[in-house]
């Protein structure tokens, strides 16, 4: 009896405590949630590999006020960091280029009438000769609709030695005359790599926006070139700052499941197919967030 009274006194003082308890809500990711977030925002086309940055990414901002641009550079250097890749400004031939504009339609339709590769061969190196691809029509879609942000980028194959596949003309267009097996019993022969991104940001439906949010989803854009379009997951910026094509207002950031996927892109493999790397990243992604 002597000891059950103390045990019971303390039981009935933890009590209140107890049942406050009940109250609290913890915020994390199911795996079902991992899942999806993984699969709309990392999707290599069928047989292909997911595009990444492989060197050294040179930015130049155009029509952003010059305190902006500055905050921009230090805060996607920062982030591009983050992931060990290095970012700097000022180069001979930029790499990533962000556009702030009030009349982003229009914008835009000029860029595919005037280049319809959308900026591939901006570059004459013989390292760019691969870059003969007309967009997907799925792209110029989306490119065409109404978006505050819009982006595209040049993904070219290469070599495992970072050469570029061959190319010749033909009656149609010009085309790969030998793109190798992604994947052989010898392991994989090609990697895809970003050459070329442009982001445009039309500033006149910003209002309400602070610039540590567009910071923030540039950032995410820049860093795994998503597929343009409506996301519906709220477990990533890309699905809670633009929604139904709108930007939202508030303070917004990268979230812990963007900050897991990005990582574990940057972490594996370039040369691996990217169906498997994909649920790779989700299995990963997923052990990282609940363990």
């Amino acid at each position: 009896m002597k000891v059950w009274m103390p045990l019971v006194a303390a039981l009935l003082a933890l009590a209140p405590s107890l049942h406050a308890q009940e109250k609290l809500v913890v915020q994390g990711y199911s795996a079902d949630q991992t899942q999806h977030a993984v699969e709309e925002i990392v999707q290599p086309a069928s047989g292909r590999q997911i595009a990444r940055w492989d060197r050294t990414v040179c930015s130049q901002f155009i029509g952003f006020p010059a305190g902006v641009e500055e905050n921009f550079q230090t805060h996607l250097t920062e982030r591009f960091a983050k992931y060990g890749v290095h970012l700097r400004a000022n180069c001979r031939i930029p790499r990533l280029f962000i556009l702030a504009t009030v009349h982003e339609d229009d914008l835009i339709s000029h860029i595919l009438d005037r280049d319809p590769y959308l900026m591939q061969g901006l570059d004459t190196s013989p390292v760019f000769n691969d870059n003969i691809r007309l967009p997907s029509p799925r792209v110029k879609k989306a490119l065409q609709e109404s978006y505050p942000v819009r982006w595209f980028a040049d993904v070219g194959i290469e070599d495992t030695y970072h050469m570029p596949m061959h190319v010749g003309p033909t009656l149609m267009a010009p085309a790969y005359v030998h793109e190798p097996l992604m994947t052989s019993f010898l392991g994989s022969q090609t990697v895809e790599t970003i050459k070329y991104m442009a982001v445009t940001v039309d500033l006149s439906k910003m209002d309400g926006v602070s610039w540590p949010s567009l910071y923030e989803y540039v950032s995410m854009i820049a860093l795994t070139n998503p597929a343009l379009k409506d996301y519906d997951t709220t477990e990533s910026i890309l699905g809670s700052f633009v929604q139904k094509k709108q930007p939202q207002q508030g303070s917004f950031s990268m979230t812990n499941l963007d900050d897991a996927i990005v990582h574990q892109v940057y972490s594996l493999d370039p040369a691996e197919d990217g169906r498997s790397e994909t649920q790779k990243i989700t299995w990963d992604v997923t052990a990282s967030l609940h363990h």
